[in-house]
């Protein structure tokens, strides 16, 4: 079994952009528009969203733009993601305004990282 993609929400393309392009490098590999007859079926939303896919390497993000300002309200689901360098990666997020957090891990070794973007998506973050 595989994970094929995670699904996330934005409020914005452009916010959605700065963070998977700018920040985590990832490529915006397509955009589409799913109808509002078929978000009433999946979701429960009857109105039309976009959805934007992101990818690089084996990891593939799906990204509905919400027409709402709404955030996320869920204080603890987050997907986890692997990068060369975790702590350089949350310095590049702090610098370009995003909400970072970084506890020593006990022993000193190492740190726990933790990174939203501005919708409020939660992500661990891991260093390989």
């Amino acid at each position: 079994m595989k994970i094929e993609h995670i699904a996330l929400a934005s409020n914005s393309e452009k916010e959605s952009d700065e963070f998977f392009i700018d920040l985590l490098g990832l490529e915006k590999i397509k955009k589409f528009t799913v109808s509002n007859d078929k978000m009433a079926q999946f979701f429960n939303v009857n109105e039309n969203h976009s959805f934007i896919r992101y990818e690089k390497n084996n990891i593939s993000i799906e990204v509905i733009i919400t027409n709402k300002m709404e955030k996320v309200k869920d204080k603890f689901t987050h997907s986890c993601i692997v990068v060369e360098d975790g702590v350089k990666l949350l310095e590049k997020a702090a610098a370009m305004g995003y909400e970072t957090t970084k506890l020593p891990r006990v022993n000193n070794e190492g740190y726990y990282l933790f990174l939203k973007d501005k919708f409020g998506n939660l992500f661990e973050i891991k260093s390989q």
